[in-house]
């Protein structure tokens, strides 16, 4: 009679903690909406050490590093709608640590942009972003750019705040 009692509380016990709560997946077709919001930077890596700063020093590792200056770390990006438009709007903009001449929590980029078979982030003036992971919560991108005279891939990491 024990094992049928310890069977009726180990089962519950196991299916609770085998459900998990915290999923944060996406499915393809839900990109779009998971796509909008407010977003700031987690990371910034380069497929090839580049010396942004011109300090002699070469970095893969943008964000963790002084190869970017943190008021840039700082900015936040943003992806809205634009109503019945085929094009949404993204813009970046400061935080709370302004660079130069810019005022606190004002945009310093704005641009349209299309999502192109749920895969590929296509703006009208900067390089496109190739979306490697998005959920929730986390939106991993790539681009193509030029730091330092150098053409990189420049992998970005985004969490929603």
């Amino acid at each position: 009679m024990k094992p049928n009692v310890l069977v009726f509380l180990v089962f519950p016990m196991l299916l609770f903690f085998s459900c998990s709560s915290d999923d944060d997946s996406v499915a393809e077709s839900d990109r779009s909406q998971a796509l909008l919001g407010q977003w700031e930077y987690q990371s910034i890596m380069t497929d090839r050490a580049v010396d942004i700063n011109g300090d002699g020093t070469v970095n893969i590792d943008l964000f963790n590093t002084q190869e970017i200056r943190q008021c840039i770390k700082d900015n936040l990006t943003f992806f809205t709608e634009m109503g019945t438009v085929g094009s949404g709007a993204y813009s970046i903009n400061e935080n709370g640590l302004a660079c130069d001449e810019q005022d606190p929590f004002s945009t310093i980029e704005e641009d349209t942009y299309e999502l192109i078979n749920n895969t590929i982030i296509q703006f009208e003036i900067r390089n496109e972003m190739r979306i490697q992971e998005l959920s929730k919560t986390k939106l991993v991108v790539e681009t193509n750019d030029n730091l330092g005279n150098e053409d990189v891939i420049v992998t970005i990491a985004f969490k929603k705040s």
